[in-house]
């Protein structure tokens, strides 16, 4: 009876669970295309949570300081992530090659006087 009550518990919670873990990661559905690369790049980096993990403005936080990046690694963290020691999720099938070079577009411009600091990413043009 106990064993069965166990079987029925886990069947329940891998149907709870697994669509809690696949809802996860959304993709985000903001507009794009209204700013320049540079803000359409910010608008990715605080749609996509990188901030939540890198800080504002990628100075670093549980993961590492990424001003300035190379775009290389930029797309191979973004597309393919780092799962493999527990670190950043790969974001293939939501993030596109053009978020991944604004994205670039933005790192390369904090601290610069083009460096957009707007946190309102939803709005068409923050």
């Amino acid at each position: 009876m106990v064993r069965l009550n166990i079987l029925k518990l886990a069947a329940l919670a891998s149907v709870i669970i697994v669509p809690l873990q696949a809802q996860a990661m959304k993709c985000p559905t903001a507009i794009r295309g209204q700013l320049d690369s540079v803000g359409e790049g910010r608008r990715a980096w605080l749609e996509f949570n990188c901030a939540g993990c890198h800080g504002n403005t990628a100075g670093g936080g549980m993961g590492p300081n990424i001003v300035g990046a190379e775009s290389g690694d930029i797309q191979e963290a973004v597309l393919q992530g780092d799962a493999r020691e527990g670190g950043m999720p790969s974001f293939k099938g939501c993030a596109t090659t053009t978020d991944v070079k604004n994205i670039g577009a933005y790192l390369h411009s904090i601290g610069k006087q083009n460096e957009p600091t707007w946190l309102d990413w939803w709005n068409l043009n923050p």
